[in-house]
């Protein structure tokens, strides 16, 4: 829903810049669906891969298929919004009453709960839903109330935070929206079986994050639908226990340079509006004097569409260093306006431009601001990196081993030296995983947040096919997953992707001992192959909470 267009209403989101529209019709004209069209509907957003779905219906009984699909989706950090339905009893409606399903349900124009939004244990916050003006068939408006009103507000507020830390898991995300909502029980007594957590409240929920980082949301779940509990009993952090980061997103981009010590993630964020000609559009992302490509569009051998929106990551989690984006038009003359593009860092704009000829490139830089790293038994200095591990697996696996069948060492692949190749998970997991012994931490340097940095290549991945990264702390068995990285969504076939970066915290609490990681491989097909490269981990001391 735009905004200063003079028509119909203004969204929670109202710049068209700031997001990107996957619209699957589960339901025909006259609102009604069946299993099979709504199961097609959610597959297809997973699919194209939607980070926020919002399900305006609802009916049925409880399925394990419809089960196993939130799983799906919500293992692969996809977060999913339901209408609890219009009954004004308590009643258990599905999907809402999926426990990885967020159950909305609707407050009228006084904030009080409508007398038709339906209760119950898996009710978890509320929005507007009394008498909103809305779209209407024949291209007119119309003022319709119901919980399928408050829910893509509720999701809408989801999608609009998590742009601004998409570092953050979809679990960290909904249970920030929960802990930040306006209680509505009474005695603000918190969470209730007919209000939840209370009314969604997006300006909460973003000073939380940037109070306290994506730890305001809790830790996170191996596998993540471990999390997935619902209601009142979805597992929230104590902010008490946490130590403020200091507004994590007030960084200056504004002259082509950002600091990186505070130890967030910073990702590229690239919006663009296709002209006519979609096909002559193309992007890549290198380091400085360097031809490696670290990311590119349009993905695989599709084309970008034409007159089209488009807004979404160019990066991953990006080091200090010196970057360029290079936009291309192989016919020499840009966008054509209203077409055009833009990238930014940390909500600042680094470049904007329609006319840019055949090529434009943004030069930018990340610094480092950290101190350096202390030596022999001293107390290492919060903010400094120190290297844990090196593998380039110029000798076999080297010092990582293999889960079994479905890995093994290549000496040379692709234009690369010493790689190591994962394949097929669909059956057995742990056959398709390499991972490290225990890494031992000296103590006086207090490590408690680590970096795997590491270059991949991906070959016969099919969409959703992914590789996780996975860790474990203290010597305990069980593991805990840090990022999987999905194909068509985090990457494409037939590229090296290098330097790529991702972050984890096992405690906000302590300091580990000890440390190790994996890779893991789930795909479902023997030719199915990711290939890793330079296995690099890091540690360093940021400040304990109390």
């Amino acid at each position: 829903a735009l905004g200063g267009n003079g028509f119909g209403i203004v969204g929670v989101n109202p710049d068209p810049t700031k997001f990107s529209f996957h619209i699957a019709k589960a339901l025909n004209d006259d609102g009604m669906g069946t299993a099979t069209s709504v199961l097609k509907g959610i597959k297809g957003c997973i699919n194209s891969g939607s980070k926020v779905i919002s399900m305006s219906l609802g009916g049925g009984p409880k399925s394990s298929v419809f089960a196993e699909l939130y799983k799906e989706a919500y293992d692969n950090d996809v977060l999913v919004f339901a209408a609890a339905g219009n009954v004004g009893i308590m009643r258990d409606d599905y999907p809402a009453s999926y426990p990885l399903v967020v159950s909305v349900g609707a407050v009228d124009r006084n904030g009080n709960r409508a007398r038709f939004s339906n209760w119950n244990d898996q009710l978890e916050i509320m929005g507007p839903g009394k008498e909103v003006k809305s779209t209407f068939p024949g291209s007119g408006y119309g003022i319709l109330s119901g919980t399928s009103m408050a829910t893509p507000y509720v999701a809408g507020v989801a999608a609009l935070v998590w742009g601004y830390f998409p570092e953050c898991s979809n679990q960290q995300i909904r249970n920030v929206l929960a802990r930040s909502a306006l209680s509505m029980a009474p005695n603000d007594a918190g969470c209730n079986r007919k209000t939840g957590f209370g009314l969604v409240q997006a300006k909460s929920a973003f000073d939380m994050l940037d109070e306290y980082g994506c730890a305001a949301g809790g830790e996170d779940y191996d596998p993540p639908s471990d999390g997935g509990v619902g209601g009142c009993d979805q597992p929230l952090a104590d902010l008490s226990k946490l130590e403020p980061k200091s507004n994590l997103h007030a960084n200056s981009v504004s002259t082509g340079s950002a600091s990186n010590s505070n130890g967030g993630c910073k990702k590229l964020l690239l919006t663009m509006l296709t002209d006519n000609y979609g096909y002559e559009t193309s992007w890549q992302l290198t380091r400085a004097g360097s031809s490696k490509v670290l990311k590119s569009g349009p993905l695989g051998e599709e084309n970008f569409a034409d007159k089209t929106e488009y807004r979404f990551m160019a990066s991953d989690c990006l080091d200090a260093g010196t970057y360029e984006f290079h936009m291309k038009d192989d016919f020499g003359d840009g966008l054509t306006p209203p077409g055009y593009y833009s990238i930014s860092l940390d909500g600042k704009t680094l470049a904007k431009n329609s006319a840019f000829g055949y090529e434009e490139t943004t030069r930018f830089t990340i610094n480092d601001n950290s101190p350096p790293a202390a030596g022999g038994g001293e107390e290492t200095k919060p903010g400094a990196w120190t290297s844990l591990f090196y593998e380039d697996f110029s000798s076999g696996f080297g010092q990582l081993n293999d889960g079994g069948s479905n890995a093994m060492h290549v000496d040379s692949k692709f234009g690369r030296n010493g790689i190591v190749m994962i394949k097929r998970g669909n059956t057995d997991f742990d056959a398709a995983s390499v991972y490290s012994d225990s890494i031992p931490l000296n103590k006086n340097r207090g490590y408690n947040n680590f970096k795997v940095v590491f270059s991949f290549y991906a070959n016969s991945m099919e969409v959703n096919d992914r590789f996780c990264l996975d860790y474990s702390s203290n010597g305990s068995s069980s593991w805990r997953r840090a990022k999987c990285w999905r194909s068509g969504a985090d990457f494409e076939n037939g590229t090296w992707n290098d330097d790529v970066v991702k972050q984890f915290r096992p405690s906000v609490n302590f300091a580990p001992n000890s440390i190790r990681f994996r890779f893991r491989g789930f795909s479902s097909d023997n030719f199915d192959r990711v290939f890793i490269e330079k296995v690099r981990l890091f540690g360093r001391k940021e400040p304990v909470a109390r």
